[in-house]
């Protein structure tokens, strides 16, 4: 799991997969408030309470790898299709730009900018 600086930066600066995130058992967040990196432990039943100190330690959402894969495999007929478009876009026109990621979560967190929303990282922001 990418915990990096870099990939915190990543995750914090799209609004669009931040406001989709539904907490939940084994989480990954980082407090921008206390600087920590915690998984969510709690139960569904002290769901509300979670959601509230997240809010208050401005939480900021650190997708693994297969919750990645869960935002865009709907748009796929079957997880060898999804895998197959992702080998095409690394190796295609983009590969230059996909090779400075270090993480698989940073390379799926890109393939879905550009897949998704048509962004690309650059310079620290999502253009």
């Amino acid at each position: 799991m990418d915990k990096s600086p870099h990939y915190i930066k990543m995750c914090e600066s799209i609004k669009e997969i931040q406001e989709q995130w539904q907490p939940e058992f084994g989480d990954f967040y980082v407090s921008m408030s206390l600087g920590i990196t915690s998984p969510c432990q709690t139960s569904s039943s002290d769901l509300e309470k979670q959601l509230s100190y997240l809010k208050t330690i401005k939480a900021v959402w650190l997708p693994r790898q297969e919750q990645l894969q869960e935002m865009v495999i709907e748009n796929y007929a079957t997880p060898w299709d999804l895998a197959i478009a992702f080998s095409n876009v690394l190796m295609g026109e983009n590969a230059s730009y996909f090779e400075k990621f270090d993480s698989m979560e940073k390379l799926w967190l890109a393939f879905i900018m550009l897949e998704q929303f048509k962004r690309k990282w650059k310079d620290s922001e999502w253009v």
